[in-house]
């Protein structure tokens, strides 16, 4: 089987950003930090609104989840509706479709306002079950939709290759490429007071009149500070205890325009297959198969997640085989709602947005509309549903207790591993990784491609899990919160913000 490329994200191909770093000191109005949909969208409303901004990305333009997703804009977020009116009621359920169709309108005005070249198209969702047992939680998800307010249909027509017992149709839906769409706000952004700087990694908010951002490239002052990282990397409020990482991968291949569904899918059987196509070359598509989700850091054989998706995909659609594929991670809210807002209660200075469950082109958009009024000063129907310092877990209190203690069986588990360090280390090919133990310690060794070994701590440095060597995309995963580092240990994606160490193994 022709396998892609490792880690080669569709939409990244042609990013071509070259926003520079911070160097030296800056007072602005308001400091963004994070540059994917939520940061730079709510950079772009404040700048819009008159406020002088700084956005502030360690990395570059949309190269977080947001380079690395499957694109969808939809209120059909699997079988969610059944799962809020019975948790919440049905006016919960109602809010929540609401404002994610509403930010599905902010992304195609902004498109058509500024003339935005992303790939903008206006198509129907489908959540879709192909065995019986399915077919009855879809045709309850429809009837939860319909009092939710959504224009939900029951169907068993598609524009797939291949059969469906039931699915929910919700039209109005839409896809893009979401790199086009970022970076051009963030060139919106731009100018006139507000900047934009890329390779400048945050490392410390200080709340206050003004706060101050410490970055690797100066200090930013400003009176409101907003935390788009996915999770925050200031975490004021525990939100890592209320929302959990969740892996998932994708694969795409190109495929001819008459063999590529129209229409973005996404199906409740087990496991989960995402499935949408997006404009390719020379009149042609690409297809876009997504799922596998798990744990990060827990998953031995992610290779073998990669060779499930492409074995569907070959065995579903007309294709010659995979030309990309890629994988990320996102945070399920344990009562199914993101939050967004103030981080702590009575700061009214520092503001962030988690748990978009996968769902963070919709979300991020609606978290940007809520964070950008609240600074503003203007309410916003949704600010309390959204909360990010709410109490009420409905009835998601038993979810709340099982991920937690998820995260605390990782946390003792995995330092009762007991391998022999030294004969572990001379078994590693060039390209793998190993947790290994000597003495009373764990170190996370990998040895790269030119066979050089790399030894370092195995604790993670955000709150002190240890790592799990993600095979497929050669880095370290942290099981309990989501970070990453590279196999040298560089910081990928937080909520941590340093490396980790470099250790020597004892003699």
């Amino acid at each position: 089987m022709p396998h892609a490329p490792l880690n080669r994200p569709l939409w990244l191909e042609h990013a071509d950003t070259a926003f520079p770093a911070l160097e030296g000191d800056l007072d602005v109005d308001v400091a963004v930090v994070g540059a994917g949909i939520t940061g730079t969208t709510t950079a772009y409303l404040l700048k819009a609104a008159g406020k002088r901004v700084a956005l502030l990305e360690a990395s570059r333009i949309a190269f977080g989840a947001t380079g690395y997703t499957t694109a969808k804009l939809t209120v059909g977020h699997s079988l969610i509706y059944r799962a809020l009116v019975d948790s919440f009621g049905v006016e919960t359920a109602r809010l929540y479709a609401r404002s994610n169709q509403e930010a599905i309108e902010r992304v195609s005005d902004l498109v058509e306002q500024h003339g935005i070249d992303c790939d903008f198209e206006r198509t129907s969702n489908y959540v879709y079950a192909e065995g019986a047992s399915g077919a009855t939680d879809i045709e309850r998800e429809v009837a939860a939709a319909q009092a939710a307010g959504v224009a939900a249909e029951l169907t068993t027509e598609t524009d797939l290759p291949y059969a469906v017992a039931a699915a929910v149709r919700v039209a109005g839906q839409a896809q893009f490429h979401p790199w086009k769409y970022v970076a051009a706000l963030a060139r919106l952004v731009e100018g006139g007071g507000s900047r934009v700087f890329e390779s400048t990694r945050a490392t410390d908010v200080r709340s206050g009149s003004p706060c101050t951002v410490e970055t690797s490239g100066g200090r930013v002052r400003a009176q409101h500070v907003v935390i788009a990282t996915q999770l925050p990397f200031v975490d004021r409020s525990f939100l890592f205890a209320k929302a959990h990482p969740t892996k998932s991968y994708a694969v795409a291949a190109t495929v001819d325009e008459q063999g590529a569904p129209r229409g973005m899918y996404i199906s409740v059987d087990q496991p989960t297959r995402s499935v949408r196509s997006t404009p390719g070359p020379d009149g042609r598509r690409v297809l876009v198969v997504g799922g596998e989700g798990h744990k990060p850091g827990n998953e031995p054989d992610t290779d073998e997640r990669y060779a499930r998706l492409e074995r569907f995909l070959l065995e579903r659609f007309d294709v010659e085989g995979p030309e990309y594929r890629w994988s990320t991670h996102d945070y399920t809210p344990v009562d199914r709602l993101p939050y967004i807002g103030r981080l702590r209660r009575g700061d009214e200075h520092v503001l962030g947005a988690t748990g978009f469950a996968k769902w963070g082109m919709t979300k991020g958009t609606l978290a940007a509309s809520l964070l950008s009024d609240a600074i503003l000063g203007r309410s916003n129907q949704y600010a309390e549903l959204y909360d990010a310092n709410r109490l009420d877990l409905g009835r998601s209190a038993r979810r709340f207790a099982k991920e937690n203690a998820t995260v605390g069986a990782f946390f003792f588990r995995d330092r009762l591993r007991t391998r022999d360090g030294r004969e572990a280390i001379e078994r590693l090919a060039p390209g793998e990784g190993t947790i290994v133990r000597a003495g009373a310690k764990q170190y996370a060794v990998h040895r790269d491609d030119h066979g050089t070994l790399h030894t370092l701590s195995a604790r993670c440095t955000h709150l002190g899990c240890i790592v799990g060597w993600n095979p497929a995309d050669r880095a370290w995963e942290c099981p309990c919160h989501g970070s990453r580092f590279g196999g040298d240990g560089t910081l990928v994606q937080g909520p941590a913000t340093d490396d980790l160490p470099r250790q020597e193994l004892p003699s």
